[in-house]
């Protein structure tokens, strides 16, 4: 017959493990763009998407355009309304570690 007291304790542990295990990965940022990042017109959605970062647990998008804009999700889609370049910068989180990336995009007519 099984202890719950050592069974719970030993479920805490485990758990703590884990936590203290996972808290000292580090992130890393990336992303990509459908459709690819040379080819974004103005007025055409574009996907965001940093499904590819690693050991990201929150996302943190910050978008250069006018106006400027945050999002929160691993995946974004975004309207440009001008052309030029956009700066787009990513920060993800996993625990109290973080990493970033940005990027800068083109916007054509």
């Amino acid at each position: 017959m099984v202890n719950r007291g050592m069974l719970i304790v030993a479920v805490i542990a485990v758990i703590m493990a884990m936590t203290i295990q996972s808290c000292s990965k580090t992130p890393v940022a990336c992303f990509t763009t459908t459709p690819n990042m040379d080819s974004i017109h103005v007025n055409q959605p574009v996907v965001f998407n940093a499904n590819c970062s690693i050991f990201a647990g929150s996302y943190n998008w910050q978008f250069y355009d006018n106006p400027d804009s945050i999002a929160f999700t691993p995946t974004v889609t975004k309207v440009f309304k001008d052309t030029g370049s956009v700066q787009i910068y990513l920060l993800v989180t996993w625990g109290n570690n973080y990493a970033g990336t940005t990027q800068t995009i083109t916007v054509l007519p």
